[in-house]
Parts: C-alpha cells; structure tokens; sequence
C-alpha cells in the first residue's frame, strides 16, 4: 500500500527553434522563449522527487538541468518520445501543399490514416500506455516530473479520462501548448484510480497580457 500520494507533473516542452512542422522523431531544440516559458513554468513548482524525460532535445535540455538544480535523479525514457511521423516528420508545413491531402485525412481520422513510413496511433498509443503503466508502478509515492510531448500527453490523458484516443477531435479539441503543465495524482490508499487535477496549465496569466 503506498504511504504517501503519487504526483505526475506533466510538462510539454517549449517552444522549438524551427517552423511549425509535426516535430516527432526529429530532434530539434527549444528557442530561447521556449527555454525560459519552462522555466517560469516550474518557478513555484512543489517538491520534486525525481524527473522523467523524453530523450529528445527539447525535452531533455530542461530536464536534466532542472534535476542538477534540484539534485534529485533524472530517469530517460525512450517510450516518452512523440509520435514519429514518417517521411513528413519536421518538414515545414509550407514545403508539404503538395501532402495536404494526406496530412488533411490523418488530422481528421488519425487511426485510419497513417502518414507514409510514419508509427501508427495504435503503435504509439500502446507505447505510451506501456511506459505510463510502468511509471505509475516504479514511483509509487513520489512527486514526479515528466518532461514530454503534446501527444504523448493527450495519451495519458484519454487514459485516465477513458477518452477515445482513436478519433481527431480528441486531438483537435484538447489544446496541450507549450511549457504547458498538467497534473495527474494517484491517492494514497489501495486500488486508488488516478485523477487529473488540471489540464494544460500555462506558464503565466495569459488574462494579463
């Protein structure tokens, strides 16, 4: 039985140097905006036992600083990383008018329609969920940072939420931004089923700008 509540903090990554483009696989870095939105993300942060990241650049460049400065352990996990999109992975949306129509019909039916060369949603959904599983039973009672991607977020989330991951609007209707911070925390008692405490958290009050 765990002693104390689990805690999942679950951050996107910023804001990539590049322009925009399905980011899977490729392994582009953060801007400097994006750095420091991670940053004034986990200003106030709670007390973190251990970070968890992607092994990709944007992910990982902020994790393992952030573990430096808190000195707990930094733990990488490949099952993490984005949805790899094939031959159309980190190519500028304006080099693919040409792929529209694909790109059009895997937004809209993502389960039905694989991009060329790309890992499926099934692929991906299962990868993910293996990885949650193991994570949810590896850091029982601790408070958990997990640096990752928009996707690999909305896969645990259709999880705990019993979402259906398999149509686009899951997809097009949940909004995961940049640096942003969601939160899933699993009580301290027996057989407890993991909550989400909140969604897409923003790195600032956006009501202020």
């Amino acid at each position: 039985m765990q002693a104390t509540p689990t805690t999942f903090n679950l951050l996107r990554h910023g804001q990539v140097d590049g322009p925009a483009a399905l980011y899977g696989k490729t392994d582009i870095p953060l801007s400097d905006q994006g750095l420091h939105a991670m940053q004034a993300q986990m200003q106030k942060t709670s007390k973190v036992d251990v970070v968890i990241s992607s092994p990709r650049l944007r992910c990982l460049h902020f994790a393992k600083a952030f573990a430096e400065f808190l000195s707990v352990p930094l733990v990488i996990e490949d099952d993490l990383q984005e949805c790899d999109f094939g031959l159309y992975d980190g190519i500028p949306f304006d080099d693919l008018s040409e792929q529209w129509f694909d790109l059009n019909a895997f937004w809209q039916e993502p389960m039905h329609n694989t991009l060329p060369n790309a890992e499926s949603l099934k692929n991906f959904h299962q990868r993910v969920m293996h990885c949650w599983q193991r994570l949810t039973t590896k850091h029982q009672g601790q408070n958990c940072l997990v640096v990752s991607h928009g996707g690999v977020i909305r896969q645990i989330l259709a999880d705990v939420l019993s979402a259906n991951w398999q149509q686009g609007d899951w997809y097009a209707k949940l909004q995961i931004g940049y640096a942003s911070l969601t939160r899933v925390s699993i009580a301290e008692y027996e057989q407890a089923v993991p909550v989400v405490n909140f969604i897409a958290k923003p790195p600032f009050n956006e009501n202020s700008l």
